[in-house]
């Protein structure tokens, strides 16, 4: 008997425990690339997916589904919870012809705060740019030059529409 649970576990367990160490979590980013057969742009939206979204609760939607999906640029759009409040994300996949693929995506929420609060709380780290009006300014990360933001004043300058980007991944 105790050969058989050895055997069990050789053969069950610890292979399914390495198969899961090398994979992303499950999304629904995961669904949508089986569902529409996406093997091309197939691991940098996984990763992608991944480091946005994490654990929180989320829903995509693939924008305008497509036959040979991956052979075209494609968008998909969706809403991550977070525990204080929803972003609305938007993830796209532009395959290349030699055979590697471009992913970005942008990701939009309002916070409660004005955005010189925003600024030094959460964008503290990042570079200012500029201006884009009066309402609203530009950052880039000062590390990772792919990210940049905007943030505007909405609500008379009492809130702020952050809309954070990532591109050319």
């Amino acid at each position: 008997m105790q050969t058989v649970r050895n055997l069990f576990f050789v053969c069950a367990i610890l292979p399914a425990t390495f198969l899961a160490q090398q994979t992303y979590a499950e999304t629904s980013m995961s669904v949508i690339v089986e569902e529409n057969d996406i093997v091309q742009c197939k691991l940098p939206l996984l990763a992608i997916a991944e480091e946005v979204i994490g654990q929180n609760g989320h829903r995509l939607h693939v924008d305008q589904p497509k036959q040979h999906a991956d052979k075209y640029p494609f968008t998909v759009v969706g809403v991550i919870s977070y525990k204080d409040q929803d972003a609305q994300i938007q993830f796209n996949a532009a395959p290349m012809i030699n055979g590697e693929c471009e992913v970005s995506y942008q990701e939009v929420f309002a916070l409660p705060e004005t955005c010189v609060a925003t600024r030094e709380q959460v964008f503290k780290k990042w570079e200012y740019v500029g201006r884009l009006s009066k309402d609203s300014f530009f950052l880039r990360h000062k590390e990772r030059l792919t990210k940049n933001a905007t943030l505007t004043s909405i609500k008379s300058g009492s809130e702020c529409l952050v809309t954070r980007r990532h591109s050319g991944i």
